[in-house]
């Protein structure tokens, strides 16, 4: 089962994608978050046979929703309903950081991959934690 995740932010979307089987996440790509998101993501769905999305919300360090992870929660409840697919929310915590933190080993820009590294991340947790 393919499946996609999102990490949001406000300028850009990061965007990870599994393998056919569900066991290996691939960053995919950065998509500014702007009008048109949701027609890249339509397109990326049908090219990919997406079954499943899953998207990083913010919870903070005490597993509480703040101001972004209420933020969140409206755009994708959103583009969810645009598109006609539930999205899953999952704990994103430490996501971006560790993604931060692997580009630095590899000596790959990080201003320009973290969000998709960030998304890989969100989905590698998530299919640890489901297989």
């Amino acid at each position: 089962m393919k499946i996609l995740a999102i990490d949001y932010g406000e300028k850009n979307l990061g965007i990870a994608l599994s393998d056919d089987l569900g066991i290996i996440a691939i960053p995919f790509s950065v998509e500014k978050n702007n009008e048109k998101f949701c027609e890249i993501l339509l397109k990326i769905i049908k090219e990919k046979k997406v079954l499943k999305i899953i998207a990083g919300f913010p919870i903070n360090l005490k597993g509480q929703e703040g101001i972004q992870a209420k933020k969140v929660k409206e755009y994708f409840k959103e583009l969810s309903n645009k598109i006609k697919m539930d999205i899953e929310l999952v704990d994103e915590r430490f996501s971006s950081k560790i993604s931060e933190n692997k580009l630095k080993e590899l000596e790959k820009s990080i201003d320009k991959d973290i969000d998709k590294y960030a998304a890989a991340i969100i989905l590698e947790n998530y299919l640890n934690r489901i297989a």
